[in-house]
C-alpha cells in the first residue's frame, strides 16, 4: 500500500464521510492543476475538520515509514496526501519549489502537513532547507512537527542543524526523548553540547530536563 492510500485512510478515520470521500477523490485525479490544488490544500480543515488520528492512526502511518504525532489532525494527514498526490503528477523539478512554497506561505496547520510528509517524499534529502527553515521558527507547534514524531531530522540533517535542533528542544521543553532516531546521531559534540546547557541551567539554579540522561547512558547527568 502507497503512502498516499494510508494517509487518505488515516485522514478518513477522523474525518466526517462527506469529507473523506472527497479527499479519496481528489487523490485519485491523474493530472495536476495548479488552482484546485491550492484551493483543496487551504480548504482542507473545513472539508476533514481537526479530529486526532489517534495512537492507531499514528501507528499505521510508521508501520508506513512516516512516524507520525498522534495529536495530529485530519485535516493535516489529508493535506499531506495532496502534496503526495501532486508530486506524483508533476515534474521532478517543481517538487522542491511546491513544498517550499506551501510551507513558507502557509498557516501553521499546513506547514505540520508539509513537515511531517518530508520523510515520505520522493528523494526527501531534497527538502533539508525547510527542515533547517523549520527549526528556526518560533513557533512551538511547528517546530515539534519537524522535531518530534518525525523521522526527518535525524534522517537528513547535517550534524550543526541537528545539534542546535536537539539544543533548542531542551530549552523550549520539546519532548528530546520523541525525536525519532536520535540516539544513532548522539556524537562526543553533541554531548559537549548538552553538557555545557546542563551546567548552565545549574548555575542558573533552573531545572535540568528529565531527558538529559538519553544523551549519558553510562553515567548520571
Amino acid at each position: 500500500m502507497n503512502l498516499c492510500t494510508v494517509l487518505v485512510a488515516v485522514a478518513g478515520q477522523a474525518a466526517p464521510l462527506d469529507g473523506a470521500r472527497w479527499l479519496q477523490w481528489l487523490t485519485q485525479q491523474l493530472e495536476f492543476d495548479e488552482s484546485r490544488f491550492h484551493t483543496a490544500f487551504a480548504g482542507a480543515g473545513r472539508r476533514l475538520g481537526r479530529a486526532a488520528i489517534g495512537s492507531a492512526g499514528a501507528a499505521r502511518l510508521a508501520e508506513n515509514g512516516v512516524p507520525w504525532s498522534s495529536a495530529s489532525g485530519a485535516d493535516e494527514c489529508g493535506r499531506a496526501a495532496l502534496v503526495v498526490t501532486a508530486l506524483g503528477a508533476l515534474a521532478a523539478d517543481r517538487h522542491v519549489p511546491l513544498v517550499q512554497s506551501l510551507f513558507r506561505t502557509g498557516e501553521v496547520r499546513e506547514r505540520h502537513a508539509v513537515l511531517r510528509v518530508l520523510t515520505g517524499l520522493p528523494q526527501p534529502a531534497r527538502f533539508v532547507d525547510i527542515a533547517i527553515d523549520a527549526c528556526r521558527t518560533n513557533v512551538a507547534s511547528v517546530f515539534e512537527a519537524i522535531a518530534c514524531d518525525n523521522a526527518y531530522a535525524v534522517a537528513h540533517l547535517p550534524d550543526p542543524a541537528l545539534h542546535q535542533m536537539v539544543l533548542k528542544a531542551l530549552f523550549t521543553g520539546a519532548p528530546v526523548g520523541r525525536i525519532v532516531g536520535l540516539p544513532a546521531r548522539i556524537t562526543p559534540e553533541l554531548q559537549r553540547m548538552v553538557a555545557a546547557f546542563t551546567s548552565e541551567r545549574r548555575a542558573a539554579g533552573r531545572t535540568v530536563p528529565d531527558d538529559i540522561h538519553m544523551f549519558f547512558p553510562s553515567r548520571s547527568a
